[in-house]
């Protein structure tokens, strides 16, 4: 670092790589665009928010289709025509057929209308000279507007308050912003913007009852033979006795339902623990790589399994005796998401979710309740084999009743009786406990989709006062003029000591989120601010990174050089779509700051074009303005001030008559 004017010193690793943790496209959202049957005030509202967010290019469009061809005048309008004209530029870019836009709405302004006094504010701002008589002129000018109008023309004029008759207005500016940037509950709503909008709960549907035409012809015919041959020996043996006959058969029927019932219980039971855990006590918790959606949702699980490890808790036992149901969450997630169009940041509250809920069941020692709920009573297998034990002894009766009418006909029916009774009831046993199964299963779902859709509500909620673009454009603004204050303190300068200035935004390394609405610009956590000011001795560069959603900032670093130690400035587009904003000095290492990402299809929608957002966050990241000082004086040296100064009459003194003209 060197604070002398003698030469460069880069201190700042600006060609570090950067990575995107997350990104979000919010929308449909009407604050950019206009419907197709649009009206004049629709297509002068849109201009505004383009206006307000920093997209002069596109607020200038919007406001000349309202204000010149759809003949929407009235003061409002042409202040902010005028406004936009001017937005992050100077005179001398101020192309003249623009200019003539001023002159299609001569004489439509009132001397008493409520925007006259701020339109002639722009023009004495624009033809005042540095005068210090002049600064209380203006101040009470200033006074006469209101905050609507201060705010706005604070942002957009910011080029032009470059005298010490506008000290008095940087003062307020800087006032304002250092009040404005913490205003409508930024710390507590910032965060919310980088959050895309969540999908909906889903589950696993209810496995399909696994009973096959097969099954079914089988136990029927089983069914019909059991009937048939047990009726002939229960005839027979009415014949040898009827009373006997009758307690065994009722006997023999009583026992086969018990018995074939609990039998049903005692082997879903056993079937559903076994499953359960094999899907939960035998899965390995291996994580995949690369940077597809699995790889993300097991990243995912990874953040958050470490975020809620729980209180006084052993991680190792914690990770050891919850990886197979993670696992299996996990893959059920990855599973149900698994999509090409869907970001899987957008399923981070189910994550989040799920693994809170494993570890809140994990520390009330409820994780594997499902295995006392499964287990199989000793009541219950008791009950399954008395009641088959009863059958038996109820069926034998029956035979050696029957076996003293027609003793060969009987034993062999009796045969032909065991082998379809047994037959019967396994068939009987596995299709009903099929159906139990899949009722079960039918329940657990419907009571994991309760709790999912829960949880998506909660953080839709959560995510209802969601900051909109302008907040965001606004709350940055603010930081930039903050970081202004802090650069003038930092360097002791005074407004009229900087001659000119520039603003670049780049995002921060290594980590950032990123996220827009649809036809907006991105919007950064966490940003990288090259703040440039010419001042005689030569040109002071600050560079600060701010945290966007804490409004915090870190790492200035300092960097001061001669006019003549420039040698070139550029923005390039790297192969990968990035643009590298690149300032080269005689000495030291160039430097380079990545100002866009490259454009990307992970989140894109349908009717998003990634090339047109890289543009769009160009034209707010203060590009335009910062190449054309710093390229007229990498070519000029610090005559490109005096230079500029004198190119600027014309273009002034033309926009001046202009805004002369609108009074009627």
């Amino acid at each position: 670092m060197n604070d002398s004017s003698s030469g460069p010193a880069n201190v700042a690793q600006d060609s570090a790589n950067v990575a995107v943790q997350a990104e979000a496209i919010h929308g449909p959202v009407n604050v950019y665009q206009v419907a197709a049957a649009r009206s004049a005030e629709e297509i002068f509202q849109a201009g505004l928010n383009c206006l307000r967010a920093g997209m002069a290019p596109e607020a200038r469009e919007h406001l000349r289709e309202a204000v010149v061809v759809r003949n929407y005048v009235n003061g409002r309008s042409c202040f902010y025509l005028l406004l936009a004209l001017l937005s992050g530029r100077t005179l001398q870019q101020l192309p003249p057929n623009e200019i003539d836009m001023l002159r299609c709405v001569r004489g439509t302004v009132k001397d008493d209308d409520a925007w006259a006094d701020a339109i002639k504010l722009v023009d004495h701002l624009l033809t005042s000279r540095p005068q210090e008589s002049r600064a209380v002129g203006l101040e009470q000018e200033f006074e006469k507007l209101t905050d609507e109008q201060r705010n706005d023309l604070l942002q957009h004029m910011e080029m032009f308050l470059d005298s010490s008759a506008e000290d008095a207005l940087w003062a307020r500016a800087f006032e304002a912003a250092k009040d404005d940037r913490y205003a409508l509950n930024r710390l507590g709503r910032a965060w919310k913007f980088f959050q895309p909008e969540p999908i909906g709960a889903r589950v696993r549907p209810a496995d399909p009852v696994l009973v096959g035409p097969g099954a079914w012809t089988a136990a029927t015919a089983t069914t019909a033979l059991a009937l048939m041959t047990v009726g002939f020996v229960g005839a027979t043996a009415w014949q040898h006795n009827k009373t006997v006959a009758l307690s065994a058969l009722l006997t023999l029927a009583a026992g086969c339902y018990a018995s074939v019932r609990s039998g049903v219980e005692w082997r879903w039971k056993k079937e559903r623990r076994q499953a359960k855990d094999r899907e939960y006590l035998h899965r390995s918790a291996v994580t995949t790589r690369g940077d597809g959606f699995a790889s993300k949702i097991d990243r995912q699980f990874s953040h958050y399994v470490a975020l809620y490890t729980p209180d006084d808790a052993d991680p190792a036992l914690w990770l050891s005796e919850t990886a197979g149901v993670r696992r299996a969450l996990r893959d059920e997630v990855v599973t149900l998401y698994r999509e090409s169009t869907v970001n899987a940041k957008r399923v981070a509250w189910l994550t989040r979710y799920l693994v809170a809920d494993v570890a809140r069941r994990w520390q009330a020692g409820k994780l594997w309740d499902y295995r006392k709920e499964l287990r199989v009573s000793v009541l219950l297998r008791a009950r399954c084999v008395f009641t088959a034990i009863a059958a038996i002894v109820a069926g034998g009766f029956l035979v050696w009743s029957a076996a003293h009418v027609r003793p060969l006909l009987v034993s062999l029916a009796a045969i032909v009786a065991l082998a379809s009774v047994w037959s019967m009831a396994r068939l009987w046993l596995r299709i009903a406990a099929e159906y139990r199964r899949h009722s079960a299963d039918k329940r657990e779902k419907e009571r994991l989709l309760a709790g999912r859709r829960a949880a998506f509500d909660r953080w839709k909620r959560k995510l209802d006062d969601r900051p909109d673009d302008l907040e965001m454009a606004r709350w940055l603004e603010c930081d930039r003029k903050v970081l202004m204050a802090q650069a003038m303190d930092l360097y002791r300068l005074k407004r009229q000591d900087v001659l000119a200035h520039a603003f670049i935004e780049a995002p921060a390394t290594p980590f950032y989120d990123r996220a827009r609405i649809e036809n907006g610009p991105w919007r950064y956590s966490k940003y990288k601010i090259l703040l440039f000011l010419l001042t005689k001795d030569g040109v002071r560069q600050l560079t600060q990174h701010l945290d966007f959603r804490k409004a915090t900032t870190r790492s200035r670093a300092r960097t001061n050089y001669r006019y003549d130690a420039f040698t070139s400035v550029q923005v390039a587009e790297t192969d990968n779509g990035e643009n590298v904003f690149e300032l080269t000095l005689t000495n030291g290492d160039p430097i380079k700051v990545k100002v866009t990402d490259p454009p990307t299809d992970v989140t894109e929608t349908e009717d998003t074009d990634p090339q047109n957002a890289s543009q769009l966050t160009l034209g707010t990241a203060g590009l335009g303005n910062a190449l054309h000082v710093l390229e007229g004086v990498a070519a000029e040296g610090k005559e490109w001030i005096a230079f500029e100064r004198q190119r600027e009459k014309a273009p002034q003194a033309e926009v001046s008559r202009a805004v002369n003209a609108m009074f009627a």
